[in-house]
């Protein structure tokens, strides 16, 4: 170009675009800053890591092969083949996996895992011996103390008011409704849900209290089309069993209701809900785009659906003709176990978490709640 048959003020324009452009290419570049501190993750087996490797006398645990071993190579009492939900969370945040609070001789400077498989939302939920979610808020207002006296007060409130609280649960209170006669006789399904939600507003007002600001409540999934709820569905055998998810909705209806009325009752507390309905629904209509190929049957168990006896459980004298199955690639199914996602499915859902529109998280992505 012959800058001389150019107008000076277009020259000096030009000139000063080709000088600052590459600044303000890395200010556009510039990433969110994430300022999370540590994390505190509550519920039952979608984030347990470990706590019921301690409590002596529930069955729910799942410390034996092959749990665990496509990424640690080992049990670790995480129910899937490697990482869960609240792994990928921390490994994203830069953090390390929080420890089970029951685990001996743990630090909880960078955070706390009080999730335990089984528990639910009701105290009258839990399935044996596992600590209630009523418990693993009392928990946690232990290691606030102990954190105040390690940091000082103002240094754990700090702390706590910049951490992230992650909360999965729900979905063991909808099973335990569903096999229990006795439970439905006492309250039709709106009144049910009704209790549950308020439990969760319980829970989330506690968690407040005690200095949290900043939390993460990942909704339920289709539950009726879990490989443990296809291979029970009385009316069509395989597929998926409608009570389960419109009591899924109905319950992630009420969740939404919920943290809408608490932005408004405590502007400073801010609830992200990750959507994981949807998405799930999607990637069992249209498995191929989530390169998936099995979406209905567990990649461990044994019997139809591979749900009839658990993953990693020998097959009792009386039912020879089952065989125990364990597929050769986990990757490609939806389902490790009866119920629980396989840890690429887990990955595909927190990268929509993290990052997705209002469709995956409600009202912000985790991203930004990280940023806040």
């Amino acid at each position: 170009m012959d800058f001389r048959s150019v107008p000076s003020l277009v020259v000096m324009t030009l000139c000063m675009t080709i000088i600052i452009a590459p600044f303000m290419r890395g200010a556009e570049a510039r990433p969110q800053r994430i300022d999370v501190p540590a994390y505190f993750a509550f519920g039952d087996s979608f984030a347990d890591v470990g706590t019921n490797n301690y409590l002596p006398n529930t069955t729910a645990r799942a410390n034996f092969p092959p749990y665990g071993e496509t990424y640690f190579r080992k049990p670790t009492g995480r129910f899937t083949n490697g990482r869960n939900i609240v792994d990928i969370f921390a490994q994203t945040v830069g953090l390390p996996s929080a420890p089970p609070y029951l685990q001996p001789n743990s630090s909880f400077i960078a955070g706390v895992n009080f999730a335990s498989a089984g528990s639910g939302l009701l105290n009258e939920t839990n399935f044996g011996s596992v600590v209630s979610m009523s418990e693993q808020v009392d928990q946690f207002k232990t290691v606030r103390v102990l954190l105040q006296n390690k940091l000082s007060a103002w240094g754990a409130l700090k702390l706590i008011s910049k951490s992230i609280f992650l909360v999965l649960s729900g979905s063991n209170d909808i099973v335990e409704y569903l096999s229990d006669p006795d439970f439905q006789s006492q309250s039709n399904a709106t009144q049910f849900l009704s209790t549950v939600v308020e439990a969760y507003q319980t829970t989330l007002t506690e968690l407040y209290k005690s200095g949290a600001r900043k939390a993460v409540l990942v909704n339920l999934a289709p539950l009726g089309c879990s490989p443990s709820a296809r291979a029970a569905n009385p009316f069509s055998p395989g597929e998926c069993f409608p009570p389960g998810n419109d009591l899924a909705l109905g319950f992630n209806a009420g969740l939404r209701q919920l943290v809408d009325s608490l932005h408004f009752a405590l502007p400073d507390f801010n609830i992200v809900i990750a959507e994981s309905y949807d998405l799930i629904l999607s990637m069992i209509n249209d498995k191929k785009s989530y390169g998936l190929d099995n979406v209905s049957a567990a990649c461990c168990g044994a019997g139809f659906m591979n749900a009839q006896i658990r993953c990693g459980l020998p097959v009792p004298p009386g039912l020879l003709e089952i065989e125990s199955s364990l597929c050769k690639r986990p990757s490609k199914y939806l389902f490790w176990d009866i119920v629980h996602p396989t840890e690429q499915v887990v990955k595909l859902l927190f990268k929509s978490f993290w990052t997705g529109n209002t469709s995956f998280a409600y009202p912000m992505n985790v991203k930004a709640l990280a940023s806040v």
